[in-house]
């Protein structure tokens, strides 16, 4: 499997979708938000959600960001370094000057490296639904020239996707003719049945072209349900956190994440690679994996491991907490398949 180049081959067929400090990294040198010298925190005590990690093998070491939108460093996924800053916010920008960070990203394209997220005004409302105030949230893309970043925005002047939608956990990916995609959801909360969507980018970056195109929903999960107040169940409308990746075989997958019976689970769908995107995409009538582990994403280790990355909740003392998790997959026979977790 290669993470890296996952999206290459796919997309040329589809063409036959917490608030931060201004401080930050400078010349690809890190830097702490606050100034603070770095600390250095065990994987099993870390605090983080939507967890993303990106290998670089020039340097062999990982960098890992999650839901908050700093940066931590390992060289062996053990132990990490941080919390350091990388995002050059201006604050003029769409998203005011101390959004919400959700699901941020790493990738790397063309030599540059392009940092992705979710921010939310929440004194911006932009629907009303059910009674329910629905802020605004969107996805926007930054670069460097580094990983170190400093990352700066490619626009500032408005959301990179439609400023009437909620849409939220974004994953970049390009095909070699240098042309931009992203996979995203657009939140349930408004149209109550969550989507996975595809949508191509401008030359630039700097906005979308065309109309998105709809991957699957949450109504076409077969076992993702919620449980009302009476303890029924029914149908669940959540659908976020997609990951695209390719597997060994013929088939290809995007992993996502939902809830069933209450608890956040991760599950997976399929279609055949040469179908490209636009599928038909089949989702896997049981979950890859529940017990409150979701938002899940794949990465290869320095000696080629596939290892999916996710959080797990726990609730301490009526508070839920947020811990990674990783796990090493097996991806032979065109299905994924846990092997083991990671027990540091």
């Amino acid at each position: 499997m290669r993470i890296s180049k996952l999206c290459f081959m796919l997309l040329v067929a589809m063409l036959a979708s917490c608030g931060m400090s201004t401080k930050n990294s400078e010349n690809g040198v890190l830097r702490t938000a606050d100034g603070a010298p770095a600390r250095t925190v065990a994987i099993d005590t870390m605090e983080l959600r939507d967890p993303f990690v990106y290998f670089d093998k020039r340097e062999n070491t990982y960098y890992m960001t999650g839901t908050g939108g700093n940066v931590w460093t390992s060289k062996n996924l053990r132990l990490w370094e941080g919390p350091y800053n990388v995002l050059q916010l201006d604050t003029t920008m769409w998203m005011g000057a101390n959004p919400v960070i959700w699901a941020p990203e790493i990738h790397e394209f063309n030599k540059k490296f392009y940092y992705m997220a979710t921010f939310t005004r929440p004194d911006v409302i932009i629907d009303k639904v059910a009674g329910r105030d629905i802020p605004r949230r969107s996805c926007q893309l930054f670069v460097a020239d580094n990983i170190k970043g400093p990352y700066k925005p490619i626009q500032a002047e408005r959301p990179l996707l439609r400023a009437d939608q909620p849409s939220l956990d974004a994953t970049f990916c390009s095909d070699e003719l240098g042309a931009g995609y992203i996979i995203y959801s657009h939140e349930w909360i408004q149209n109550w049945d969550g989507t996975v969507q595809i949508i191509r980018l401008t030359d630039d970056f700097a906005k979308q072209m065309g109309e998105p195109y709809v991957m699957f929903t949450a109504s076409q999960n077969p076992w993702s349900s919620g449980v009302d107040s009476l303890g029924n169940k029914s149908f669940c409308p959540v659908m976020d956190g997609p990951f695209l990746f390719d597997t060994d075989g013929l088939e290809l997958g995007i992993l996502f994440s939902t809830y069933i019976d209450g608890e956040y689970a991760v599950g997976v769908a399929y279609t055949e690679k040469n179908h490209g995107l636009n599928g038909p995409w089949h989702i896997e009538p049981e979950p890859l994996l529940r017990d409150n582990n979701g938002h899940p994403m794949m990465f290869n280790t320095f000696d080629g491991t596939l290892v999916m990355a996710v959080h797990k909740d726990t609730v301490i003392n009526n508070r839920r907490t947020s811990v990674p998790r990783f796990i090493e997959m097996d991806d032979q026979f065109d299905k994924l398949k846990i092997k083991r977790y990671y027990k540091f």
